[in-house]
């Protein structure tokens, strides 16, 4: 003998979910996925940010090897535009923090060099790393 079971008036049992249920995992879903996607945009602004720093940084290593080759002249003025829209503008000076006395029996002068270095669109960026490097005193030069 099977028994029927019996439901009393007004309850209902249902294998599925109700809306309100599905409602709120909607919800929560997109909640999340905005997390992610945030934290996904934060990461490739980092990254290309990150990628034009690394770019400048090979600008300025090559332009001061470049400039550095000429190492008779202690003045030099030079600038440019590199692809990818970065601008530079080196100088090489007589560093005259140094007091002369010092190197007056050595053949070497001590000379700054700098290079201001800016790139970016909407948002300009700039940087004017700076070295002391030593040049070779013409024999004019160590006479006076």
């Amino acid at each position: 003998m099977k028994h029927k079971q019996r439901f009393k008036p007004g309850c209902t049992t249902s294998g599925g979910l109700s809306l309100i249920e599905v409602l709120v995992a909607f919800v929560i879903l997109s909640m999340v996925m905005s997390v992610i996607m945030r934290i996904n945009a934060t990461s490739l602004r980092n990254h290309n940010v990150s990628s034009q720093y690394l770019q400048a940084v090979q600008v300025v290593q090559s332009r001061m090897v470049e400039m550095g080759i000429d190492d008779q002249s202690e003045h030099l003025v030079s600038e440019g535009i590199e692809p990818g829209g970065i601008n530079w503008h080196y100088v090489r000076q007589p560093y005259l923090e140094w007091s002369e006395t010092r190197f007056q029996s050595a053949p070497l002068v001590p000379v700054e060099e700098r290079i201001t270095i800016s790139w970016g669109g909407d948002e300009t960026r700039e940087e004017t790393p700076r070295q002391l490097t030593f040049s070779r005193v013409s024999l004019i030069t160590a006479s006076r």
